[in-house]
């Protein structure tokens, strides 16, 4: 190794030399000030490096050149992958999916949905005319967004024979997400609009106020309150309601932290054999929180998925994610507090609509 220095009249300008001549790789022994001239007055800047060989810096030279051939060549296909795109789909097409990609992304659709969608209304859009691409990337998107959501219908109670067992549907999920308003307006629904006998059991009966809550409920509607504390006098209570077309059993809510309170719910489900179990997501959540409350309540053996909170949602598309991963169906939106309104049955094709639709903008003057 050789030692080189060089002195310039700045820093910058010191150290710019040095890796001109060596490479930018090249190795810094020392860097500073000195003053120069009668009485030191002139302030000059010294660079001092280890030179490499003739054959290191040959070496070095070419993986930097290769460096830059590979930088220049990304660039260039990067150029003519925009400009093919430019003149595929024109200047027009690039902002309705550039706004579509916004959008998604900011309903929060996982990155691979998000992907998935801007291909499929891509496609769509190859043949569509200037004055078409409004028009058929939203329907394009509709249709795409519709079909990453799984969607199946619920079983509709019907009245029990004299000695038929009652239809009996649980109602999971962690806390404050809905699941006793929910309860309530499918009540509604079959008490008052279908004339079911209906039957309301309260398996949360450690949330101060949950039972009367119920009560209240079954008063307004005339439908018969049982309570339950574990899953012995859970078996008790359904017994007591066997005359019923239906029962609806309320579970306690859990944090979807909370491994071991989940795995009670699972119990009380397993001793009541319920036909169907809803879980219920609220729309209020984070993508993450929504994730991990699929995975946490996986041992309750959810067969429907209901939506709640849409109304409150800022992020639709994390929930599309959750009920992917969860892998089971949706059969219920649920859209505000008015009992019994504010509840419908899934439509992958409106919760696409709802997840695209521009936001409302009011604006307030003083």
């Amino acid at each position: 190794m050789t030692r080189v220095r060089y002195i310039a009249d700045s820093m910058t300008e010191a150290i710019t030399a040095a890796r001109r001549h060596h490479g930018m790789g090249v190795r810094i022994v020392h860097a500073g000030a000195r003053r120069t001239g009668a009485f030191g007055r002139a302030l000059s800047f010294e660079v001092v490096i280890e030179a490499a060989t003739r054959t290191s810096q040959a070496r070095r030279a070419a993986r930097e050149a290769m460096a830059r051939a590979v930088m220049v060549g990304r660039l260039a296909a990067d150029e003519a992958n925009a400009s093919l795109a430019a003149m595929t789909t024109g200047p027009a097409c690039a902002a309705v999916m550039a706004r579509l990609g916004a959008r998604l992304r900011a309903q929060s659709l996982p990155t691979s949905l998000v992907d998935h969608v801007l291909g499929q209304v891509g496609a769509e859009l190859q043949s569509a005319a200037a004055d078409e691409i409004e028009l058929m990337a939203q329907a394009a998107a509709v249709n795409a967004v519709a079909a990453l959501l799984p969607v199946a219908a619920a079983h509709t109670p019907r009245r029990a024979d004299v000695a038929g067992r009652p239809w009996i549907i649980a109602i999971a999920g962690p806390t404050g997400v809905g699941k006793t308003t929910t309860l309530a307006k499918l009540a509604a629904e079959w008490r008052v609009a279908r004339g079911l006998r209906v039957g309301l059991l309260a398996a949360d009966s450690f949330r101060v106020g949950a039972v009367e809550q119920l009560r209240t409920y079954g008063s307004i509607i005339g439908a018969e309150v049982r309570a339950a504390n574990g899953a012995t006098s859970a078996r008790e209570a359904l017994a007591a309601l066997a005359g019923c077309d239906v029962v609806l059993v309320d579970t306690p809510g859990r944090g979807h932290r909370d491994v071991g309170r989940i795995g009670e719910i699972a119990s009380v489900l397993t001793a009541l054999r319920p036909d169907e179990t809803y879980l219920v997501l609220p729309g209020s959540a984070s993508a993450r929180t929504l994730e991990e409350s699929s995975d946490a309540f996986a041992p309750i053996g959810a067969t429907h998925v209901v939506l709640s909170k849409l109304d409150e949602s800022e992020g639709l598309g994390a929930l599309i994610g959750a009920v992917r991963r969860g892998g089971t169906p949706t059969s219920w939106f649920t859209t505000g507090q008015e009992v019994p309104d504010d509840i419908e049955h899934a439509d992958a094709h409106a919760f696409a609509r709802r997840l695209l639709a521009e936001p409302s903008v009011v604006e307030t003057k003083f």
